[in-house]
């Protein structure tokens, strides 16, 4: 981080309702940009133009002196983002847009800016792509909500393409609410309508912001800060008969009530909010389910909705060994069921990389599934997974050839010397 941003930042969170009037000057310093150059991945995928950071490193200095001479006389015009798409876990593809490398660098050094501004401001309710919290804190939020609060009803939803569908007029607004330098805010309408490249077609962008670019995390935030965040928490929370609770991560949300009315009642109004800012909900992804420590488990009925699921985890309540209500989580099936699939087409392709490679890959694989999944209550999952990875590793070590390379218990003992990850908990909800 270089001085002048860190200056910047302390004086914006001593400052939290300040509005900015000069801040391109942050943007095209080219000190920043060399900042945001040398932070950047290496093994990063090319954009439109196929520069990777290699090749921008050659002659970098006067790549960058031309670049920041662009922003500062406003003739920096960013390229399309190339369009690819990945496997989603409900099924279908979600598109993702890969800027160019040196596109790649001023929405760094601008994300770093814009999140410098709106840090101070962005309430307690929003976990995602923040500094100091994780999708680990916004569960915690939850066992909070549910065992100390509560709650007794939860209305789980989903923004129907919310990347897809983000507002640029809209967003031009909020970002104005605080940033009053005009040629700031032309920048990163620039980015919003730099198009999308595919198939060498290019399409100007009229709504919506690409998945894939280092801005947009922050852009995204910042639509629904204004758009849900403050609406919730500042006006219909205020409204309620009962307690009434929000978590946000990224798109994603779950909110949490005391009272029946208000759930209700928050689902049709929600409706009302987001199509405000053309949004709207997913109604098969909608649900409203009575979900507390103060139900009686032995009368629900067979067909009452019983658990949801937030940031790949399936939450229920069930009886603990004393017969008290608690809140446990366990990896959701279709996250479960995709992340094995992709493991075992993975494993398949690299029957050709050898033995340690295989090995090496599983277990890199097997140690991330571990970081992020293994939090308390889902030992279970975890080690059902960990079973089921070392099963595919078997089978496609002894299918390399037509001769058995190992028993299983030959194939055991490899792992144990090679320290293979094992099930364990990593974070504790409480």
């Amino acid at each position: 981080m270089t001085p002048d941003l860190d200056r910047f930042i302390q004086y914006a969170r001593a400052n939290p309702n300040q509005r900015f009037n000069s801040v391109m000057g942050l943007l095209w310093r080219p000190e920043g940009l060399l900042d945001s150059f040398g932070y950047l991945a290496k093994n990063k995928a090319p954009g439109v133009d196929g520069v990777r950071k290699d090749d921008y490193a050659v002659g970098a200095e006067q790549r960058i002196g031309d670049l920041s001479s662009r922003l500062r006389r406003g003739g920096y015009i960013p390229q399309p983002v190339r369009r690819v798409y990945i496997p989603k876990t409900s099924g279908g593809r979600r598109p993702l847009g890969i800027p160019a490398f040196e596109d790649r660098i001023v929405q760094d050094r601008a994300s770093q800016i814009l999140q410098a501004i709106w840090e101070p401001e962005f309430l307690d309710c929003s976990y995602g792509f923040r500094p100091g919290r994780s999708a680990h804190d916004a569960l915690r939020r939850v066992d909070q909500i549910v065992m100390r609060e509560r709650t007794q009803w939860v209305v789980e939803a989903d923004i129907k393409g919310f990347f897809n569908h983000v507002d640029h007029k809209w967003l031009a607004r909020f970002l104005e609410h605080r940033i009053s330098d005009v040629r700031f805010v032309r920048t990163m309408q620039r980015f919003l309508k730099g198009g999308v490249m595919e198939d060498g077609v290019v399409t100007a962008s009229e709504e919506g912001t690409p998945q894939g670019g280092l801005v947009s995390p922050v852009l995204s935030n910042i639509y629904l800060h204004y758009a849900l965040d403050t609406w919730f928490e500042r006006r219909y929370a205020r409204t309620c008969s009962g307690k009434a609770y929000l978590v946000r991560y990224a798109d994603d949300f779950i909110a949490f009530f005391e009272s029946e009315s208000d759930a209700k009642r928050f689902r049709v109004e929600l409706e009302t909010r987001l199509a405000k800012f053309n949004l709207e909900i997913e109604p098969s992804k909608t649900l409203l389910l009575r979900f507390g420590t103060r139900m009686n488990l032995a009368k629900r009925t067979a067909t009452e909705p019983r658990t949801f699921d937030f940031l790949g985890f399936t939450h229920l309540i069930h009886a603990s060994r004393s017969g008290w209500p608690v809140l446990t989580r366990k990896t959701a099936s279709t996250r479960f069921r995709k992340k094995l699939c992709e493991m075992h087409a993975r494993l398949q392709n690299r029957r050709t990389d050898g033995l340690r490679a295989m090995i090496g890959y599983a277990a890199r694989h097997v140690q991330g599934h571990v970081l992020y999944y293994g939090v308390s209550g889902n030992l279970r999952s975890v080690s059902r997974y960990i079973y089921r990875v070392r099963g595919s590793l078997f089978k496609w070590l002894n299918r390399r050839s037509q001769r058995r390379s190992y028993t299983w218990s030959q194939f055991t003992l490899l792992l144990g010397s090679l320290e293979f990850p094992q099930a364990r908990i990593v974070q504790r909800m409480y």
